[in-house]
């Protein structure tokens, strides 16, 4: 209850403080919706699949936005364990994710940041508007996830794994919630073209919840780098938060 009523208040002061402030943006100009998608999100991760997503940002009042973003999670094939990834057959889901924005109508570009962060680089040349250049947001998402994983089953009366002793495959899955939110900066730079490219980083928490439905055996894999396994359980943990996204403004 205090960490809803928390957000609540954080939301409304950030509402009220870009509408007392928002007469400095009032000459400025802003497109009204910016589509855009994640493009981290296209690589393979832990399970090797892509979260394929698209979303949009709309300006409510001279300095505040709200952003929405909607994907399909599809797994890219079957993968086996490695040092970064997590053996499994396929993964399925969905994931949703929602922001609030301020700008802060500071459109040039702090050189340094471009050393310690990179894709900054490609921002230079935005366009001066009321939803680009520098902005904080206060950003939730929540993904729900199908695993299919394998495991071997050894049959032996001790019950114990004994090498080259007869085993069965059993298929199973593990059916997985995450919700987050995070706190974060970022700056959003709109070209005269059209090209939009949003790069934002930022820090928060996150609530996992696992579950497996057919499992036999007792082993189970760590969800790295948290200290939790990855086919049950539950838990709070740190949530750092790194996006890029790509779009266009219409």
């Amino acid at each position: 209850m205090k960490i809803r009523e928390a957000l609540i208040s954080i939301l409304i002061m950030t509402i009220t403080f870009g509408s007392v402030h928002g007469q400095q943006a009032d000459s400025l100009q802003f497109k009204k919706i910016v589509i855009t998608t994640s493009a981290f999100d296209y690589f393979p991760g832990k399970l090797n699949s892509a979260n394929f997503n698209i979303g949009a940002e709309r300006m409510i009042t001279n300095k505040i936005s709200i952003y929405a973003n909607v994907g399909i999670i599809h797994s890219y094939g079957p993968i086996g364990d490695n040092w970064f990834q997590l053996a499994n057959k396929k993964t399925s889901g969905f994931r949703f994710q929602l922001e609030g924005r301020h700008y802060l109508n500071r459109h040039k570009i702090f050189d340094p940041a471009v050393l310690l962060f990179w894709p900054h680089i490609f921002q230079y040349k935005s366009q001066s508007l009321r939803n680009s250049g520098y902005y904080y947001a206060l950003h939730a998402s929540f993904q729900q996830t199908n695993t299919e994983r394998e495991e071997i089953i050894y049959e032996n009366s001790t019950g114990f794994p004994i090498p080259d002793y007869p085993h069965v495959l059993n298929d199973y899955n593990v059916e997985r919630s995450v919700a987050k939110m995070h706190l974060k900066f970022g700056y959003q730079s709109i070209k005269r073209y059209g090209l939009v490219i949003d790069y934002s980083v930022g820090l928060g928490g996150q609530y996992i919840s696992s579950a497996s439905q057919g499992k036999l055996g007792s082993d189970d894999d760590q969800d790295w780098p948290w200290n939790k396994e990855f086919d049950k359980g539950s838990g709070f943990f740190l949530s750092p938060i790194y996006q890029v996204r790509i779009g266009w403004w219409f």
